[in-house]
């Protein structure tokens, strides 16, 4: 039996490998010295009972049928790949094999080491599996994931499936009803129909529905249906949030600021999809150039980092656009009023409470200030050098810094981009690294620089001295606290994916831009999957279920082909459809037995084309 696990955009899903713990590196490997002893065994959550089978490079061991399997008086002959087939009544799960390679006397070792690809059942309840071998008695091994049955992807981004290949041939189908199947051609469309690989290329609302099962060895796999969703933002990079409700996003794709009102309706505010420039104006007479980073006043007014412009432009609440410091035909990293200073590639930026803006000078490696005035200084860092040193003002070192956020005290947070790190610049321009490990990415959680961070670009913070980080390279959302210690609040390391759920059973992909909002809800452009998430201090993900203002002709080309209709109970919260809940509290970790099952029981029950929703808190209910 095999089934199929799904992947989404260009990123595997990799959740079913188990892997070993030996010192500090992951390993499927196990070297024994003749004579010795090892005992294999598997860990199964689900229903009981289960029944097991042990295997030995793909073939079933004879009376092997124990939850444990023990060879003694190992010689050359045993070493090979073992796994194990767990079953219950809803279906069955295979485990990883795990490499046991023997050591003889002599120092001639015999092993075998095949590639093996894990199964995952997408059936209710299926048992989770995890494998531990006991010879070193070190490590701890994570669970299997159980898929759910169906994958969402946003409107012309790609998608793909895998499979398990049974004898080294397949067949990808295809059906509208779940009654007729037909065989799928590689063609424009469709790639890998004959291996255990689908991939779809520019998913189109007309696949909307459709489901997709695998035919191998005889057998046919679980069918997994696509649901697919409007690109209202085809490449969200930076949020901000205002005192009425509303979100305001910054897409670089489109070159456009849009409004997500409290109600979910989106709205131009200023720009005009697919055209580009420099002009200020009213509303869609206005042009900007990839508008990177924006921030917003009470009153709607924002300020935004046209990056490709090189400018510090401000729209008014009623939408009309300004340059306030910056010049489109120079670059540099001069100081001075207006459009007499310059930039190199303005990217991230935050407001104080005295209107002053803090902006990342990326290439620069600067962090600049703006007066409400238009009078640009720099606050620290020193042009065109690039490092990682603290220090005061000018001394400080950045290495293409990206985000920044302040808080209630005046400080300044600072994601620096390429060094990994999260810094700190106090009121008086002291630059301190608050969290991670200069030049070491990772996803570890920790105090200081035990923790690690994999290209953070997006910060938030709130007036408690907590800061908020989308942790890019990792797809996750990471919380630091105010004496520095990190957790990461919601999303799987390394794994990019578009679910909803709580802490690691929601998966991100590359999310860039991300704010909090006055009801201490965490608004995230999850970049990779072109949605707006929105994330609970406690770790809930939903997706916002956004319509388009059907007044608003100036957007028309930017208006998707398929709607989606807002549910909300909060008004001053943008609505999110919810579709079950699950553990709380972030970091890594396995799915449990319970989330599993509820989210596939919702997942059954709710059409495809609605997001699946997170379990609120009372500062923003999900209806």
């Amino acid at each position: 039996m095999f089934f199929v696990n799904r992947i989404a955009g260009f990123f595997r899903l990799a959740v079913a490998s188990a892997f070993i713990f030996g010192g500090t590196e992951l390993v499927r490997a196990f070297q024994l010295t003749t004579g010795s002893t090892v005992t294999l065994s598997v860990t199964a959550d689900g229903t009981s009972p289960f029944s097991y089978q042990w295997l030995k490079n793909s073939v079933k061991i004879s009376g092997a049928t124990a939850s444990s399997y023990a060879i003694s008086n190992v010689q050359p002959a045993d070493a090979g790949d073992y796994s194990a087939i767990v079953s219950n009544s809803a279906g069955s799960i295979m485990a990883p094999a795990q490499t046991l390679s023997v050591k003889s006397a002599t120092g001639v070792t015999n092993s075998t080491s095949i590639d093996t690809n894990s199964a995952v059942s997408s059936t209710t309840d299926t048992p989770t599996v995890v494998t531990s071998p006991s010879p070193t008695g070190t490590g701890t091994v994570p669970a299997i994931y159980a898929q759910p049955s169906s994958e969402t992807v946003t409107l012309g981004h790609d998608a793909a499936f895998t499979a398990t290949v049974i004898g080294g041939a397949g067949q990808w189908q295809v059906s509208s009803d779940s009654a007729r199947w037909s065989n799928l051609s590689n063609g424009n469309q469709y790639s890998g129909v004959t291996t255990g690989t689908l991939l779809i290329n520019g998913v189109t609302s007309a696949l909307n529905g459709f489901k997709f099962r695998f035919l191998s060895g005889g057998g046919t796999s679980n069918a997994v249906s696509l649901g697919v969703i409007a690109a209202f933002f085809p490449f969200p990079v930076s949020m901000a949030a205002d005192g009425a409700g509303n979100l305001y996003v910054g897409d670089t794709a489109t070159d456009t600021i849009q409004k997500i009102s409290s109600t979910g309706t989106v709205t131009l505010v200023a720009g005009m999809s697919g055209q580009t420039g420099t002009a200020d104006g009213g509303g869609a007479s206005a042009r900007f150039n990839d508008p990177s980073g924006i921030c917003a006043a009470s009153d709607g007014s924002l300020g935004v980092c046209d990056n490709a412009n090189g400018t510090l432009r401000l729209v008014a609440s009623n939408g009309a656009v300004t340059t306030l410091a910056g010049s489109t035909g120079l670059r540099g990293n001069i100081d001075g009023m207006g459009a007499a200073a310059t930039f190199s590639s303005p990217t991230s930026i935050c407001r104080d409470a005295s209107g002053n803006f803090y902006l990342s000078d990326s290439v620069n490696n600067t962090i600049r200030l703006v007066t409400p005035g238009g009078a640009v200084s720099t606050v620290a860092g020193s042009a065109g050098i690039a490092g990682a040193a603290d220090g005061l003002g000018a001394s400080a070192r950045f290495n293409h810094p990206t985000g920044v956020a302040t808080d209630g005290a005046g400080n300044i947070y600072v994601a620096d981009t390429t060094n990994n790190t999260v810094r700190k610049i106090t009121s008086n321009g002291a630059v301190s690294t608050l969290a991670g490990l200069p030049g070491v990415s990772g996803s570890q959680d920790g105090a200081g620089n035990a923790a690690l961070f994999n290209s953070p670009t997006g910060l938030a913070a709130d007036n408690y001295g907590n800061v908020y980080v989308a942790d890019t390279g990792n797809s996750l959302i990471r919380k630091i606290s105010a004496n520095g210690i990190v957790t990461t609040l919601a999303g799987l390391p390394g794994i990019a994916g578009l679910m909803d759920g709580s802490g690691s059973n929601a998966w991100f992909n590359q999310p860039k831009g991300i704010v909090l909002n006055s009801n201490g809800v965490l608004y995230v452009a999850d970049t990779g999957n072109a949605a707006i998430r929105a994330v609970t201090l406690a770790g809930s993900v939903g997706t916002l279920e956004l319509s388009a203002d059907a007044a608003d002709t100036k957007n028309s080309a930017n208006v998707p082909a398929i709607t989606q209709t807002v549910a909300t109970s909060n008004t001053s919260t943008p609505g999110i459809a919810t579709s079950g809940g699950g553990n709380s509290g972030g970091g890594g970790g396995a799915m449990g037995a319970g989330t599993v099952l509820a989210l596939l029981l919702v997942y059954s029950l709710r059409a495809v084309l609605l997001k699946r929703g997170c379990a609120g808190d009372d500062s923003a209910k999900f209806a």
